[in-house]
């Protein structure tokens, strides 16, 4: 969870750098900014958070029911417990939670970035808020890897019990 969110940073940073060093004008970049991507950013992050603080809750709730709950996977965790005393029943899907709690932080703060820091005309402010939603979006994209791995451990259990 840790290096992900490192990852993001990171990446984050890089784009952030990239925007600083490339963009040949910063009255230019001020002005697209300002007029095309800042309203979007906007709308787009606060419709994201929210959404996505609706849904953890249903999608934790429902991983746990139907994989980390279900006796096939029980069966799995005992078998590999006796190898490794370290892992946790539950720890996937604290990852999970985890996860998704800064990805929902990230999308909030990214959209009110966008109507408060977004609205100085400056070059930094224009980095910083593009570089938060660099950060949110790969933030998402880990979170829906996350979660697609959990739906895969969850229809290898389906396949399991039917046969």
């Amino acid at each position: 969870m840790i290096t992900r969110v490192l990852f993001s940073l990171i990446l984050t940073v890089l784009v952030a750098g990239f925007i600083y060093w490339r963009v040949p004008c910063d009255l230019v970049l001020i002005e697209f900014y300002s007029k095309n991507i800042r309203g979007s950013l906007f709308t787009g992050f606060l419709t994201l958070g929210g959404f996505l603080l609706s849904l953890k809750t249903f999608i934790i709730v429902k991983m746990k029911e139907n994989v980390y709950d279900n006796s096939e996977y029980i069966k799995i965790y005992e078998r590999n417990r006796k190898i490794n005393q370290g892992i946790s029943l539950y720890g996937p899907l604290k990852n999970l939670s985890d996860l998704l709690y800064w990805a929902i932080l990230s999308c909030i703060v990214t959209s009110v970035l966008q109507f408060s820091l977004g609205l100085y005309a400056k070059w930094w402010s224009v980095v910083i808020c593009i570089s938060a939603a660099v950060f949110s979006i790969v933030l998402l994209l880990f979170s829906l890897l996350e979660i697609k791995s959990n739906l895969n451990k969850w229809f290898e259990l389906i396949e399991n019990t039917k046969t």
